[in-house]
């Protein structure tokens, strides 16, 4: 699917009417169970790999300054480099631990019942019933209008407070009536898709029933919205 083909709304584009970029998403949208509940999952970034890697190099240049220490000699820097190297081996196991460990299923969960989105804890929740609108927003970054925006997806429902508090906390930049405004440089597919996929469940219900199945995650990947 051509991602370009979906009509981009205004607030996510720049100064020149293109539109505002977020990240280079690699991921795809997937059928997935999250506490015994099927649904579609639209997937979110994860830090694991990064992590890993950056915990892996740390603790090899930790290992190799206690080589140096050991090299040196003496009572001081002998300690030292003992220090150094338990550190070492302990950033090392920590990385290749992040890097084997198994993915976890984050992102936005939608169900025939709910949106959720799952890296949050505890998860937040939303009943369809209870979102009103799917609305696109950017925050600028800077005074200056010419300054870049970061795109965000509002949920606006008829009780704000569903939300968590640390949700809140972004939500209120935008507005009292968004309950959650998810930032779209952490999704793991094109926000096109994300946006028109939230806004084509929320007003067609009688197609939610099919979230539980592999017909959503061929409907959002071929964009038949």
């Amino acid at each position: 699917m051509d991602d370009r083909s979906l009509p981009c709304p205004r607030p996510w584009r720049a100064a020149d009417g293109s539109p505002q970029p977020s990240g280079t998403p690699t991921g795809a949208a997937t059928a997935a169970t999250f506490d015994g509940v099927p649904g579609l999952l639209i997937p979110a970034r994860q830090a694991r790999v990064a992590a890993g890697v950056v915990l892996i190099i740390v603790g090899l240049g930790l290992g190799g300054l206690s080589a140096l220490l050991i090299i040196r000699g003496g009572v001081g820097p002998t300690l030292g480099a003992v220090v150094l190297g338990i550190l070492g081996v302990l950033l090392l196991l920590a990385g290749f631990f992040a890097l084997k460990r198994k993915q976890r299923m984050v992102g936005i969960l939608l169900t025939p019942d709910h949106v959720a989105l799952t890296w949050v804890h505890p998860v937040v929740r939303l009943p369809w019933h209870d979102i009103t609108e799917i609305r696109p927003l950017s925050l600028r970054i800077g005074r200056s209008k010419t300054a870049p925006t970061q795109n965000y997806l509002g949920l606006i429902t008829t009780d704000a407070a569903a939300a968590d508090t640390r949700m809140r906390k972004v939500a209120a930049k935008f507005g009292r009536d968004v309950a959650c405004a998810v930032p779209m440089r952490t999704m793991d597919i094109d926000q096109l898709v994300v946006l028109h996929s939230l806004r084509f469940y929320l007003e067609n219900p009688d197609a939610r029933a099919e979230l539980s199945g592999d017909d959503a995650v061929r409907r959002v990947r071929e964009g038949r919205f």
